[in-house]
């Protein structure tokens, strides 16, 4: 038990974190998911998108490896990956994107755990 919450901050936090930084990298391959009705309505430019949205992802990534502000950081990563199932609609991607849901909701709820900052700052 006192590694669980430690186990699923790492996968979370890993997925986040590469995703976010691979929106850089791979920028063109990133724009190849955002559906046409958001790119419709979006008020900037999709390589300006990719990169806000490379920055969310890896700032919420590094915040749920080092278990800092864990419970926020989770739910923001829940709404992005609802946005993601719900603009996508059910397939083999969203199928994946639950599952990490799933974790980022079980974080929402029981917190980044002993091997965290957040548990730092609470005990001091």
């Amino acid at each position: 038990m006192k590694y669980t919450q430690l186990i699923l901050r790492i996968g979370l936090g890993v997925v986040f974190f590469w995703f976010g930084i691979d929106k850089f990298i791979n920028t063109e391959f990133w724009i190849g998911f955002v559906p046409d009705s958001i790119k419709n309505i979006l008020p900037i430019n999709l390589i300006l998108f990719m990169y806000l949205q490379g920055i969310i992802e890896s700032l919420i990534g590094i915040l749920i490896l080092i278990g800092f502000y864990t419970k926020i950081a989770s739910f923001f990563a829940a709404l992005i990956l609802i946005g993601i199932i719900f603009f996508l609609g059910i397939s083999d991607i969203t199928i994946r994107d639950f599952g990490l849901l799933s974790i980022a909701v079980s974080l929402i709820f029981a917190g980044a755990g002993n091997l965290s900052l957040d548990n730092r700052r609470k005990s001091k």
